[in-house]
């Protein structure tokens, strides 16, 4: 739309005088709900990612080699990771939905992230203690003691999936204008930094004993993770006050039209105002249709339905990734027990296989704990690459680098080459972490007058992408367990990883890219040209 009229000198330079003496980085961007963060409260809110990713180290080191412990098959033992996207798949975009629309005093996230850290907190307890509840209600079975750790370790993992979605949208809404990638990548950061207190947390002696009572490495772990997230959490939960959302009713669109159209006094055809005015409506119209009249389920279902093209790309190739990073987190620290230390999971306590096992799982913790650091490292280069060469050679190079070294180390089980793979994991992880939700944002910018995109909110869309990690989960759940235990080793997890990077870097040929310029404290949404006109300046408004 073009619009041209003819104001005086005095009028544009009052109207700059005015647009400099506002804070238009929050005024312009509808994605900020009145709120642009300083950095100190990006730091404190990205505290979230670290206490979910600490809780994710834990549970990656451990879950395994504890259910491994209560003797559950190995074809049933992938199983105990199904709970979490079953669930996840059945109420993630929803809970995307109310969280884009919540109406709460405390804002549209903070409520949400509260609620699955509570979760997250009785996961946490639940699966570390598990065995020894159920021990203490029937001592003569395992059964009990079986049900207690899969309900916790289900929970756990639900919350900590769930948290994606309110944490990742409160951290969008409080970004500064066409800077998404940007901050995308620094919650990779402080998500490898907590995945790094995580892994070094599981890679050292926490046994202790207070005169009778012995306090076992399972129990340090668990009960030192639950007490660092809660203060994580805390800190991220303060950190920046959301504005409480006010839901849009037609007069309040019909005012808002009304305040964006020019004086009447101007030159431009009452024609073309009313026309501009019916389409302007009408796109109004058509949004409340879909995220306020209709049910959340509806909105959720139009979303996945209506995904754009560059949307659905993203989407394929995210769900492969996460396939094989998920196969990576389950099965590494166990691989390496078991193939390189060969040891085994279910020999007696105190037998040197059970040992062997034992040791390999903590020196594969090592190895995680690499993965995160190089992680982090590597987000922080990743805006500076990324501008140089873009994201899509980006994760071509980064996934099939990773793809091809996890893939060999079904073959070479030197244990130095073993945890060279495991470490250089933290370049996908880094990636899968950063990227897809950054061109999600740039999408929700670049595309903002697009009918496929204007629609759309960016906390449906994040529960999306969650939704490629809950079928990363459910696949890795049903049937990786499986061929694993039909193979007879674990190799056959190392080719399943391997396989699906290189598959998810061939796809990264085809990510749409969009180019979107960073913000200014300048009218950065128009194009203004001025043109002399007699006594006036003609003010063509783009």
């Amino acid at each position: 739309m073009k619009i041209t009229t003819q104001v005086t000198e005095s009028d544009l330079e009052q109207d700059a005088d005015d647009h400099q003496s506002n804070d238009v980085e929050g005024l312009k961007s509808a994605q900020h709900h009145g709120v642009v963060a300083k950095p100190y409260q990006i730091i404190m809110l990205c505290c979230s990612y670290t206490g979910t990713e600490l809780a994710y180290g834990v549970q990656s080191a451990y879950v395994t080699p504890i259910l491994a412990g209560l003797g559950i098959p190995l074809r049933y033992l992938t199983l105990a990771w199904a709970i979490s996207p079953i669930l996840g798949l059945m109420t993630q975009p929803i809970l995307g939905s109310y969280s884009d629309s919540c109406t709460s005093r405390w804002g549209r996230r903070r409520p949400f992230i509260a609620v699955v850290v509570i979760g997250i907190l009785i996961g946490l307890l639940a699966t570390g203690f598990g065995r020894d509840l159920g021990l203490l209600l029937s001592p003569n079975t395992m059964s009990i003691a079986i049900v207690f750790t899969l309900v916790g370790n289900g929970l756990l993992d639900y919350s900590l999936d769930a948290s994606g979605v309110p944490c990742r949208a409160y951290l969008f809404d409080v970004t500064p204008h066409n800077q998404e990638h940007k901050y995308q990548r620094f919650a990779a950061i402080f998500a490898s930094i907590g995945a790094i207190i995580g892994y070094l947390i599981c890679g050292l002696n926490w046994n202790f004993t207070f005169g009778s009572v012995v306090i076992s490495q399972n129990h340090s772990v668990f009960i030192l993770t639950t007490f660092l997230v809660s203060i994580l959490y805390i800190i991220s939960l303060f950190s920046v006050k959301e504005v409480p959302f006010v839901r849009p009713t037609k007069t309040t669109s019909q005012n808002a039209i009304q305040e964006m159209r020019l004086p009447e006094n101007n030159h431009v055809s009452t024609a073309q105002v009313q026309n501009d005015s019916m389409m302007d409506q009408h796109q109004t119209d058509e949004a409340t249709k879909v995220n306020d009249n209709n049910s959340h389920l509806t909105a959720v279902l139009h979303a996945i339905l209506k995904m754009p093209r560059e949307f659905v790309i993203l989407f394929i190739l995210d769900t492969i990734a996460w396939i094989g990073y998920v196969c990576f987190s389950v099965f590494f620290t166990d691989f390496v027990g078991i193939e390189v230390f060969q040891g085994n999971a279910t020999a007696p306590v105190d037998s040197a296989e059970y040992l062997l096992y034992q040791r390999g799982v903590q020196i594969g913790s090592w190895g995680l704990l690499g993965q995160a650091a190089l992680g982090g490292a590597f987000a922080l280069c990743l805006e500076r690459i990324s501008r140089r060469v873009g994201s899509r050679p980006l994760m071509v190079f980064g996934f099939g680098l990773v793809g091809l070294l996890l893939f060999i180390m079904a073959f070479v089980k030197l244990l130095s080459f073993v945890l060279t793979a495991g470490v250089l994991t933290g370049i996908a992880f880094a990636i899968i972490y950063s990227i897809p939700y950054g061109l999600v944002g740039q999408y929700h910018s670049a595309f903002k007058d697009d009918p496929r995109w204007n629609t759309r909110g960016y906390g449906i869309d994040s529960a999306i992408l969650n939704v490629c990690m809950y079928t990363g989960q459910l696949t890795v759940s049903f049937c990786v367990g499986g061929i694993v235990e039909a193979s007879g080793t674990r190799d056959a997890a190392a080719m399943i990883m391997g396989g699906c990077m290189i598959t998810s870097s061939i796809l990264s040929l085809f990510i749409i890219e969009v180019s979107v310029k960073p913000s200014s404290p300048d009218l950065a949404d128009f194009t203004i040209n001025e043109e002399k006109k007699d006594n006036c300046t003609v003010a063509s408004v783009v």
